[in-house]
């Protein structure tokens, strides 16, 4: 596939890889995250997030996607395709459960794969208030658990909104494999002026299958560095197997703050960027003074969601321009480790 190149460290693959920048079949995707189990199988699997119904616009506050999760399938990392919907066992008895009062359901959202003893799929289960009202919203990190995407069954969600949090969701997993993990999430906090969210990195704890908040690793407003400044959310810890250095380096999604133009506000741009990460004591000692890349068919986003190895130096970094479809982008380890500090 044509390549284009953005800088140094990362190659865009011009055409999408799930979608079209056109949608004129309709079909708009995000989200995408593979089951790494079957990286080096002749037939590759995964889950996406299907739009199928939206309201508003994607570059201005107050807009919503209703969606539903699909199970994709790759021969080549590359050409992905729709296999059918994903179907979860009990997800609608977990959702009448915990739906907030005065809350409506709007769909499950951005998943997850993780491989341990089974598959684990985390998502998230979001609802609305009503009367578009603070606080507008509640999220809570679902999750099923199978062999396979065929037979996955619902639990309770392992995080949702608790004092001052409306929620979590878009869990990047901590890359040790012990009893006692760190993880990051995306949160919901109420600190502000009680009418605007702060969205920001928390970590969280899990000891078996309990999870709980246990501190907050990055918070936007206190960042120095305005491409991250108004919102930060985690994706994923590249191996050390393709970065070495003394502390994890990962991906988070960060957004400029909201802009206000002729009265009205305008979301700032949302773009992918570096950071360390020390999977011990849950913090974030260092983020990119600027993100990584924007796509350039991007109007205000570029959302990164997985991440594949596919060489000693080299990877693949899925992202969706504009909530829309799925973009792929080729890393160049040696080149990224040049922007990485000493410490």
């Amino acid at each position: 596939m044509k390549l284009k190149r953005l800088n140094s460290a990362v190659d865009m693959y011009v055409r999408p890889v799930l979608g079209s920048v056109s949608q004129k079949d309709g079909k708009r995707y995000m989200a995408l995250c593979i089951d790494k189990s079957t990286v080096n199988n002749s037939m590759k699997y995964g889950v996406a997030r299907e739009i199928t119904e939206s309201e508003g616009s994607v570059d201005t506050p107050g807009f919503v996607d209703k969606s539903k999760l699909i199970i994709v399938k790759s021969k080549d990392l590359l050409n992905w395709e729709k296999v059918s919907d994903l179907k979860i066992r009990g997800i609608d008895r977990i959702i009448k459960k915990i739906n907030p009062e005065n809350f409506y359901f709007i769909g499950i959202e951005d998943p997850d794969v993780y491989n341990e003893k089974g598959k684990h799929l985390y998502f998230t289960i979001a609802f609305r208030n009503r009367d578009a009202k603070f606080p507008f919203f509640n999220v809570f990190l679902g999750h099923a658990f199978g062999k396979t995407f065929d037979d996955l069954e619902a639990t309770n969600p392992v995080l949702g909104p608790e004092k001052n949090l409306w929620g979590s969701k878009e869990i990047c997993f901590s890359p040790l494999r012990t009893d006692n993990k760190i993880h990051l999430v995306e949160s919901m906090s109420e600190k502000g002026d009680n009418e605007k969210s702060l969205v920001l990195i928390y970590a969280v704890k899990q000891k078996k299958e309990k999870f709980h908040y246990f501190k907050i690793a990055f918070e936007p407003s206190r960042s120095n560095y305005s491409w991250c400044k108004g919102y930060g959310s985690p994706v994923r810890i590249f191996p050390k197997s393709f970065i070495n250095h003394r502390h994890y380096v990962g991906v988070m999604n960060g957004r400029e703050k909201d802009k206000r133009i002729k009265g009205k506000y305008v979301y700032g741009k949302f773009r992918p960027g570096l950071f360390l990460f020390n999977p011990v004591t849950g913090e974030i000692p260092w983020v990119a003074k600027r993100p990584l890349f924007e796509d350039p068919d991007a109007r205000t986003i570029t959302f990164a969601s997985e991440f594949v190895q596919t060489g000693k130096n080299s990877g693949v970094l899925y992202a969706h321009p504009n909530d829309s479809f799925v973009r792929a982008y080729k890393i160049d380890a040696i080149e990224l480790k040049k922007k990485l500090p000493k410490i």
